[in-house]
C-alpha cells in the first residue's frame, strides 16, 4: 500500500509535512494501528483512514469501501512504511513481540537509573559489571519485576526466531550500562560468530558494533557523531578484548547511516523492500 505526501520532505506541501511529522510523532516502529477504506477514487485509489488522517494510498491489498485493516509501522524515516496484516495473523508476530519488548525496556531504563549507575562503577570487564548490576537490581524489588518483565519479552522472541537456529537475541545492559535503547544480536556463521548491538549514547547519538570472532577479530563500530565516540570506543573495545582474550582489530567509528528499523532488532524483520508487498509504503 503506497501513501501520497508522507515522503522525507522534499516537494511536499506544508499541510503534507506536518501530517507525516504529526504521524511520526505519535508512532512507534512495530507499533499496530488499524486503518479504515472510506471511499475509492476513480483512478484506483483509495482514501484510507489511518490513525485520524486522511490519506490517499494504492492498496496492494484486496480491500473495499469499509473494510477495516490492520497494519504493523515498519519505518517512519526516510518514509513512513507500513504493512497490511492479513486476516487471523496472530497477535504475537514479531514485529508486534519486538514493540512490547522496547516498550518494557523503556520503562525499565527509564525507572531504575540506579542500577545502571552502579554497573557504571565497575571497570569494564563483563563479569564485574554483571556483578554490580545484579547487586543493585537484589535491591529493587519494582525493578527486579520490570527487569523480568523484559526478558520474558525478549523469551517470547527469540522462541518466535528459533526456526532460523543460528540467531539469538540478547538483553544485557551491564555491558555499557551509560547507553540507554540497547539491543543485542548474536548470529553463528561457519567458523565466527558476530556479536551486534545497538544503542543510544548521550555524546554520540545512536550507535552501532560488530564483533566479528574467528581467526581475524575485528570490532566495527559506527557511530551518528563518531567526533564524540573516544571514551565509548575505549569501552567497547576493553569489552571485546576481553571476550576474546586476544586483540582485535578495531575498524572506526565510522558515521552511522539512520536506519528506519529502530534498532538492531529490526534486522529481525527482513529487508526493507519486502514490506511494500501486501503492505504500505509511503512516497512524495
Amino acid at each position: 500500500m503506497r501513501i501520497s505526501g508522507y515522503g522525507s520532505g522534499f516537494g511536499q506541501s506544508g499541510g503534507e509535512r506536518d501530517r507525516a511529522a504529526a504521524f511520526r510523532a505519535r508512532h512507534s516502529i512495530g507499533q499496530r494501528v488499524k486503518g479504515r477504506i472510506l471511499r475509492r477514487e476513480q483512478n484506483g485509489l483509495f482514501w484510507v483512514q489511518v490513525g485520524g488522517e486522511e490519506l490517499l494510498a494504492r492498496l496492494e491489498v484486496q480491500a473495499d469501501p469499509g473494510d477495516t485493516l490492520t497494519f504493523v509501522v515498519r519505518a517512519l524515516t526516510p518514509e513512513i512504511m507500513l504493512q497490511a496484516l492479513p486476516g487471523g495473523v496472530d497477535a504475537d508476530d514479531l514485529p508486534g513481540l519486538v514493540q512490547r519488548f522496547r516498550a518494557a525496556r523503556e520503562v525499565f531504563e527509564t525507572q531504575h537509573h540506579a542500577v545502571y549507575l552502579a554497573a557504571c562503577g565497575a571497570p569494564p570487564q563483563a563479569a564485574l559489571r554483571r556483578e554490580a548490576f545484579k547487586t543493585a537490581l537484589s535491591a529493587d524489588e519494582t525493578g527486579r519485576v520490570r527487569f523480568a518483565d523484559v526478558t520474558e519479552r525478549l523469551a517470547r522472541i527469540n522462541a518466535a526466531i528459533a526456526a532460523r537456529g543460528n540467531v539469538q537475541a540478547l538483553y544485557e545492559p551491564w555491558l555499557l550500562p551509560g547507553l540507554r535503547r540497547l539491543e543485542q544480536l548474536r548470529t553463528a556463521r561457519t567458523a565466527v560468530e558476530e556479536h551486534a548491538l545497538s544503542a543510544l549514547d548521550a555524546a554520540c547519538g545512536g550507535i552501532e558494533a560488530r564483533l566479528h570472532t574467528g581467526p581475524e577479530a575485528r570490532l566495527n563500530v559506527a557511530a551518528e557523531h563518531p567526533e564524540h565516540a573516544g571514551a565509548l570506543m575505549e569501552e567497547l573495545t576493553a569489552l571485546a578484548r576481553g571476550q576474546l582474550v586476544r586483540e582485535p582489530k578495531v575498524l572506526g567509528p565510522s558515521r552511522l547511516r539512520p536506519s528506519p528499523l529502530g534498532g538492531i532488532l529490526g534486522e529481525l524483520f527482513g529487508d526493507v523492500p519486502t514490506w511494500s508487498s501486501g503492505g504500505l509504503n509511503t512516497r512524495v
